[in-house]
């Protein structure tokens, strides 16, 4: 399970961002609702694999198209590692 919550300007997703979640929050309505400033809190995140990682990474260009700037926040190792691995960590705004 995935659970992404507004909060001001910032999104907070608890649970797992994998294959089987992010089917739920595709599209992602909450983009729509971001100031132009946000951040997403990923402190929350238990579990993230190749299809969670792509499906951030498609946010991320989604709200950078919507002209919405977006920082990451508590990114978890595992997350990290995976970005590492996959050679994307660059394009992660990890703050």
């Amino acid at each position: 399970m995935l659970e992404i919550q507004l909060a001001g300007n910032k999104l907070q997703f608890v649970g797992k961002l994998d294959c089987n979640t992010v089917v739920a929050h595709w599209p992602f309505k909450l983009l729509e609702q971001l100031p132009a400033e946000a951040e997403f809190d990923l402190a929350g995140l238990a579990h993230v694999d190749t299809a969670g990682l792509a499906w951030l990474l498609q946010q991320l260009a989604q709200a950078k198209q919507r002209g919405i700037n977006v920082v990451l926040l508590n990114m978890p190792q595992q997350l990290r590692s995976l970005a590492a691995v996959s050679d994307v960590l660059t394009l992660l705004p990890v703050r």
